[in-house]
């Protein structure tokens, strides 16, 4: 009679946490496709909540002032390089993040000799904001003034990159050729 007991508090445990992390992934969870290049990954897992920040995390965030009216309706993806104490140089027409463990510089686009845009400003990085970038050199990120930090109230979503999950074209070619 013991077993039969144990058995049904665990059938009912197991299948409670089952139905609160079911509801948790779906009001919090998002599989995002990757529509630029400025990260390697296809895909990202996002999760609005809990929003912990982490060095190497994936942000989406609200596109920055600068370039609202160009990205209406779309995040900017990026990945957390400086966290809040952070200490951020310019190196040769690079900006560079400085943390308690290396230095790691992006070098600025250049059009006719100078940058893009000016680089984000010399300093410490506040509380409440993150230096955020893509891997490619064309990347538009916190390495450009016009980008800036991102402040944790943009940050809509944290999370991971999901290679598993086929690139975006991929998945189109798959449903134009089905379409046929």
């Amino acid at each position: 009679m013991r077993m039969k007991g144990f058995l049904k508090w665990s059938f009912v445990a197991i299948g409670s946490m089952s139905a609160a992390i079911g509801f948790w992934a779906l009001h919090d969870l998002r599989i995002t496709l990757n529509g630029s290049d400025s990260l390697p990954e296809n895909a990202f897992v996002m999760w609005t909540w809990p929003q912990v920040i982490w060095r190497g995390a994936v942000i989406s965030a609200v596109p920055p002032e600068a370039y609202a009216e160009h990205f209406e309706g779309v995040y900017f993806t990026k990945r957390v390089i400086g966290k809040p104490g952070d200490l951020i140089t310019h190196d040769g027409g690079a900006l560079c993040v400085e943390t308690d463990e290396s230095k790691i510089c992006f070098k600025a686009i250049e059009r006719e000799g100078q940058a893009f845009a000016p680089l984000t400003a010399e300093g410490v990085i506040p509380a409440g904001m993150y230096a955020a970038f893509g891997t490619t050199e064309n990347s538009l990120d916190s390495r450009y003034s016009t980008v800036g930090l991102f402040p944790k109230e943009n940050i809509i979503a944290v999370g991971v990159g999901a290679n598993w999950i086929p690139h975006w074209k991929e998945i189109k070619a798959w449903s134009d050729a089905r379409g046929s």
